[in-house]
């Protein structure tokens, strides 16, 4: 179902001119899955605790989180006023502080999701009840039967990062307005990984001497081109060099890549 979703998004992306069109079709889209992931979900049982925690951690989320982001974009090209250019800073920085209120209100799940932690994963990612000691800093679901206790919050805060880098990118627009038209198409590339991994991707790259730009301006132009607000990269780059194994991304690419060109090479 999730490369139904990634592979209609393209579709509509590349059929669709107006931007509140391409919002509006993206909605309807997600709105049908998720009613099918829903139905799925009532009629199948899991095979085990992980592919559990797998549903509601992984692929509910991207879903969910896809369909409140672009009912958030709909709602500013609806509202976005037409006027000064005061104007559209105050009602950019408005959404903004909007958007990183959420965020902030829920720092330290944030935190466990930005780590990939995975200690309190049955607590968080198994459908169970919702318990305010445990799950307190949490958004109640409200949907419980279809939910984990936090799933929801999980998909609000993914929405709320790629809004923060959504108005950021707008701001800048709005701040340079002789920008070159591949702009536009550049604000729908998305990062799928999570920021450890780009932190970990940048960081080799710079270790293997691929780039010639520093650290900091590397990782604003990947914010820009990746739509993700990174934040603290060192911080992020100091906790990978404490876990067990800091090359996860580069050994998930390496067996990603031979394994496609092992397919490729059967299938010729």
């Amino acid at each position: 179902m999730l490369d139904q979703l990634e592979n209609k998004l393209i579709e509509i992306e590349q059929n669709h001119n107006s931007r509140l069109d391409r919002c509006s079709e993206k909605i309807k889209l997600c709105q049908i899955l998720t009613i099918e992931l829903r139905g799925h979900y009532l009629e199948h049982k899991f095979s085990s605790l992980d592919d559990e925690i797998n549903f509601f951690k992984k692929i509910k989320p991207r879903l969910f989180s896809e369909l409140y982001f672009q009912l958030q974009v709909f709602e500013y090209y609806k509202l976005r006023p037409k006027g000064s250019l005061k104007a559209k800073k105050i009602f950019l920085n408005n959404c903004l502080d909007k958007a990183s209120a959420l965020i902030s209100e829920h720092c330290e799940f944030r935190n466990y999701h930005l780590m990939n932690a995975t200690h309190l994963d049955q607590h968080y990612f198994i459908k169970q009840e919702f318990n305010p000691v445990l799950h307190g800093g949490l958004k109640f679901p409200s949907d419980p039967e279809f939910s984990s206790p936090a799933d929801p919050t999980l998909s609000c805060l993914i929405a709320a990062e790629r809004c923060v880098q959504f108005i950021k990118n707008e701001l800048y627009e709005l701040k340079n307005p002789n920008l070159d038209p591949s702009w536009e198409f550049m604000k729908f590339l998305d990062w799928k990984g999570s920021k450890t991994d780009l932190v970990e991707l940048i960081y080799s790259l710079h270790a293997a001497n691929m780039l010639t730009s520093d650290l900091k301006h590397t990782f604003q132009l990947a914010e820009k081109a990746f739509n993700i607000d990174i934040g603290n990269f060192y911080r992020i780059y100091s906790d990978i060099k404490l876990k067990k194994n800091p090359t996860n991304l580069l050994d998930s690419l390496k067996t990603a890549f031979l394994e496609k060109m092992e397919k490729e090479i059967h299938e010729n």
